[in-house]
């Protein structure tokens, strides 16, 4: 089989790259990485020995050879047992590699169903429970920390679906991965779950593809273990022996910088279709890796392809596919691309075997990118803050009932302005009138900003449609790049850049008008407050540092408000 490639073209960054990649390489920050030696970061000691807990990712793939046969055979065996249907629970490192084995692999061949569940929208909930016999189910409950609040809510409601549906030995049907002394495992413990995978402290979660963390969920997705982690062991082999631009880690990770450095932050991705599901992960892993210190590089995932003239100096782009995959579209917008002298990255996978090498590339990749940065890409200082806002906001309702105040400001039909930043002062006609608001909101907009459409409801076919209409025209009329992401999932992720990257974000936060409710059992809380408390902390977090936000609430289905938003968007920007 064909093997893939890796080429970049560094365009109008050249210089700038050419330097970083000798810096990197006279410092040998590759090979130190990859031997586990956390001092090419910082000189500061109790920085180093944070580190030093945090670079098991190097040779985990190694590792974990040896524990294939061990989770081939348990799989095997709870399949034999009669399960059918397989359900994971977890939430940003733990959920989004099992997604992506879902949507590149589908599922075990003796499986009926195996789905990933990290959004507390009810219906999201609903949906997954609405497909699988609870009693031909197993669950598997993925969280280092083993406090995850989603998870375990997950973790709570399934319980309780067992319990409704008569089983007797509920344990049987949980799985748990997480590390030794969590919470996680001695309830496990405790509850007589099925098995409990211990994964290696020193892997963080993002890092945590090639360990039991991916997998686990890997083989009932479906995923050869042996040959995803053959393939990974490789790119290790390639790491260590490969000097200045020849090694591809080196290469990538001091582009990305170099890049961002000359006011290229906007990573945008290009995927074709067989390898669009890689790129949430990617994007996970650079923006929670080196979004901190007002520092970053920002993904730009699932952006509507555009003309040449659509983008603006901002951008550096990846373009991925698989070698077999005709992409004439995309070849072409690459071709003017380069010949306008935008950095270029170009990969391409010569089988789903080679996402092992993929994972290994870009881990080690963004940990070079943080030592450009001079930070720590291990930790996510910020991801934190909005926990302990959601966590406060649900400790004021269990004493008093009631969530902060959300009445709206305005109502514009469908929608209703729920909250908006004040730094920027609107008068009364524009609250009025949401094509004048959103002009006013939208009168910063230009590069190096960006636009973040966070949305806390489900994603399905109409959304989607209606967030790339939103993106198509303000990219096409403002030159800004545009993100989008679902609540919470995104929290655990992107979510750290937004507030400790690069202060360049514009958000519009979406939430329901009623979620409706979905109790969870022994939680005073239902899934519907759950992830309205989540929206409403992580937009508290956004405006304390003054960022531009508007939290807007959808009354009906969320696919019809943001078609009103679409056109509202388009009008304002005439």
């Amino acid at each position: 089989m064909k093997q893939g490639s890796f080429q970049i073209s560094a365009g109008k960054v050249t210089a700038a790259f050419e330097r970083a990649v000798r810096k990197a390489a006279k410092d040998s920050v590759i090979q130190k990485i990859m031997k586990r030696r956390p001092g090419v970061f910082t000189s500061d000691a109790k920085v180093r020995k944070l580190i030093a807990n945090r670079l098991g990712w190097v040779d985990s793939a190694a590792t974990m050879k040896r524990q294939v046969g061990n989770i081939e055979k348990f799989g095997g065996l709870v399949i034999s047992s009669g399960i059918r249907h397989v359900v994971l629970m977890g939430m940003g490192g733990s959920s989004l590699c099992p997604e992506l084995f879902k949507l590149v692999h589908r599922k075990h061949p003796r499986l009926k169903s195996f789905d990933v569940i990290d959004s507390t929208d009810p219906q999201a909930v609903k949906a997954v429970a609405s497909k699988i016999e609870p009693k031909k189910t197993l669950f598997v409950v993925a969280s280092k920390s083993g406090g995850t609040v989603e998870t375990r809510s997950h973790e709570a409601f399934f319980t309780g679906l067992l319990k409704e549906a008569k089983v007797r030995n509920i344990g049987r049907h949980f799985v748990a991965i997480t590390d030794k002394g969590s919470g996680l495992e001695k309830s496990a413990r405790k509850n007589k779950y099925r098995r409990i995978f211990l994964n290696p402290a020193d892997i963080g979660g993002r890092y945590s593809a090639l360990s039991y963390f991916g997998l686990v969920p890997g083989f009932f997705a479906g995923v050869d273990l042996r040959a995803l982690l053959d393939d990974a062991v490789m790119m290790q082999k390639l790491l260590l022996e490969r000097e200045g631009e020849l090694n591809p880690a080196l290469a990538l990770g001091s582009l990305m910088a170099a890049a961002a450095r000359e006011g290229r932050d906007k990573l945008t991705f290009i995927a074709s279709k067989r390898t669009t599901p890689l790129v949430p992960w990617i994007e996970q892993l650079v923006a929670e890796s080196t979004g901190k210190k007002k520092k970053g590089v920002v993904p730009i995932e699932n952006e509507p392809i555009g003309e040449p003239k659509a983008y603006k100096d901002d951008r550096l782009f990846v373009f991925l596919r698989m070698t077999r995959e005709r992409t004439p579209e995309t070849d072409k917008l690459k071709a003017v691309l380069k010949k306008k002298r935008f950095p270029v990255i170009e990969i391409t996978l010569g089988s789903p075997a080679e996402l092992g090498r993929q994972f290994l590339l870009w881990e080690a990749a963004t940990a070079v990118t943080g030592y450009h940065f001079k930070i720590n890409p291990f930790d996510e200082p910020n991801v934190t803050e909005s926990k302990n806002n959601t966590n406060d906001i649900l400790a004021g309702f269990e004493r008093s009932g009631e969530f902060p105040d959300q009445h709206p400001h305005s109502r514009w039909g469908k929608l209703w302005l729920v909250a908006y930043e004040k730094n920027k002062k609107y008068r009364m006609t524009e609250l009025n009138s949401f094509r004048r608001f959103l002009k006013r909101f939208l009168s910063g907009a230009r590069k190096p900003r960006y636009l973040a459409t966070l949305n806390y409801f489900k994603a399905d076919r109409r959304t989607e449609a209606a967030l790339e209409k939103v993106r198509r025209e303000v990219r096409d009329r403002t030159g800004m790049a545009t993100l989008r992401g679902y609540g919470p999932r995104f929290l655990h992720s992107i979510g750290q850049l937004y507030k400790g990257g690069p202060a360049e974000g514009m958000f519009v936060v979406f939430v329901k008008a009623s979620y409706g409710r979905l109790p969870i059992p022994g939680r005073i809380f239902d899934f519907g407050q759950l992830i309205a408390a989540q929206a409403i902390g992580d937009s508290q977090a956004l405006m304390k540092r003054k960022l531009p936000t508007l939290v807007i609430a959808i009354d009906g289905n969320p696919a019809d408000g943001l078609e009103v938003f679409a056109r509202a968007v388009k009008a304002a920007l005439k």
